[in-house]
């Protein structure tokens, strides 16, 4: 017999194919260009139909069932992709701090419920989860790592993800599409949704107080006091809303690299 030694083949694994400026830009414009457009319409129409919501809001605060309108109305605000702001800021001016945040809170949760039904259970979109989950994994490399570590740590980074600052029906449809328990999300969205409207639902309450401030007309009861600690108050709240999107942006970057280190090593 011929027994002659052959010699190893170092066979290495190359990386995965990293996709330049061009196409990261290309690839991100088709999710985000959307979603951008879709916010610039939104702060359009707000601004036309103001006159008609201050007619309206003014009907909620004479009439009896005022509060379970504004609250409908609320939820299918945000249902239909619209910003929370003005009717969480509206919901505290019309019916003060305590109620009109009981109101938005509501409004808010209801807008939840319908987007996790629309997703994941209505019969017009069956089948459209699959693919579009499917399409967000094949084309992000960063959804992929968000979708191990919602089912690794499902309330964690829903509550985290909640909380970004980022419009709230991207992440009411957003959310439901991947692979996470009904009972994380609708705590995680309970929790923000209490944040953000105690926020805006204060300001709406000191609406008065604040342009009697502004005006130098409430000198004598502390107006200015309120609007200098109110004024505080905001930025502060956005900039830990802006730090938390941050730490998770900066989370799921370092998740994307081990993921793609234990890629390379498997194929290795």
């Amino acid at each position: 017999m011929n027994n002659k030694q052959v010699e190893p083949v170092n066979i290495t694994t190359p990386p995965p194919l990293q996709k330049t400026k061009t196409s990261l830009v290309k690839s991100w414009s088709k999710l985000l260009g959307p979603i951008g457009i879709l916010i610039l319409c939104t702060g359009a129409l707000t601004t036309v139909l103001r006159p008609t919501m201050i007619d309206v809001f003014d009907y909620f605060q004479s009439d009896p069932l005022g509060p379970f309108y504004f609250t409908l109305l609320y939820a299918t605000w945000v249902s239909i992709c619209l910003s929370k702001t003005p009717v969480s800021i509206a919901g505290g001016y019309i019916f003060g701090f305590p109620f009109g945040l009981l109101l938005s809170f509501l409004g808010m949760m209801i807008a939840v419920f319908f987007a996790f039904f629309v997703v994941r259970h209505a019969p017009c979109t069956r089948g459209m989860r699959e693919k579009g989950k499917a399409w967000l994994l094949s084309e992000y490399r960063s959804m992929n790592v968000i979708n191990i570590v919602m089912q690794k740590h499902p309330l964690k980074a829903c509550v985290a993800l909640r909380f970004m600052y980022v419009p709230s029906f991207v992440k009411n449809y957003f959310l439901p599409l991947f692979d996470v328990p009904a009972a994380a999300l609708f705590l995680a969205g309970s929790i923000s949704s209490f944040f953000y409207c105690a926020a805006f639902c204060y300001v709406g309450s000191t609406i008065d107080t604040l342009a009697d401030a502004a005006a130098g007309n409430a000198s004598g009861d502390g107006g200015a006091i309120k609007l200098g600690l109110l004024i505080g108050s905001v930025v502060l709240t956005f900039l830990a809303l802006l730090i938390v999107t941050n730490k998770v942006k900066k989370f799921v970057r370092e998740q994307e690299k081990l993921q793609q280190k234990v890629d390379v090593e498997s194929q290795g």
